[in-house]
């Protein structure tokens, strides 16, 4: 994951493994949010988290959780979200408020979490086009050539894998989609105020 213009470092616990970037570019108040689980509350009969992204100031976490049991690892979410500054930025702010409340057993306030798919889901609205996905706004170089890449729909898959082999690569892949995920959110995040009306 190192790469020209960050810095990198790891936290390695039993529970979870964290790693840091530090990036020359942040969000100056609040911070971007962004959980990949197994399924999604109330829709499908698994929904673990198993990865928190954020970005606050211009430090990126990735916290990868390592444990079949998921109550150590939302113990240390439950502390780091209560902490986090706010408001809390995310690109579907309906689906990670209910992760906070229904998943890990936390309130949000309605003004603590703002949703910056909203201006490009008015956007699209107005437009007379379907709600886009976040790929469709901002692609990776893995789509223009046509390649595979790892997305949300293949965490569940991943993290299955991991728990029958105790492969680190699986738990790569499903980090990897989480920074991507939060550098491209990020991109929309700068953006949302612009071009959105």
């Amino acid at each position: 994951m190192p790469a020209l213009g960050r810095s990198f470092s790891e936290d390695t616990r039993p529970q979870y493994v964290a790693r840091t970037v530090t990036l020359a570019l942040g969000v100056q108040e609040g911070t971007l949010i962004d959980f990949e689980t197994t399924g999604i509350p109330g829709k499908t009969p698994e929904h673990e988290v198993v990865t928190l992204g954020y970005l606050y100031a211009n430090k990126l976490v990735i916290m990868q959780r390592r444990t079949r049991e998921k109550d150590p690892f939302y113990a240390e979410l439950r502390n780091v979200i209560a902490h986090l500054p706010r408001p809390l930025f995310s690109y579907n702010a309906k689906f990670e408020r209910e992760i906070i409340e229904v998943e890990l057993g936390l309130r949000v306030r309605e003004e603590d979490i703002v949703d910056i798919m909203e201006p490009w889901r008015k956007r699209a609205e107005n437009s007379g086009l379907k709600w886009p996905k976040l790929d469709e706004l901002i692609s990776e170089p893995e789509d223009y050539f046509g390649e595979e890449k790892i997305t949300g729909r293949d965490v569940p898959r991943l993290w299955r894998e991991y728990l029958a082999t105790e492969s680190g690569t699986s738990l790569t892949k499903i980090m990897e989609h989480s920074l991507s995920d939060i550098l491209r959110e990020a991109i929309l995040l700068l953006r949302m105020t612009e071009k959105t009306t």
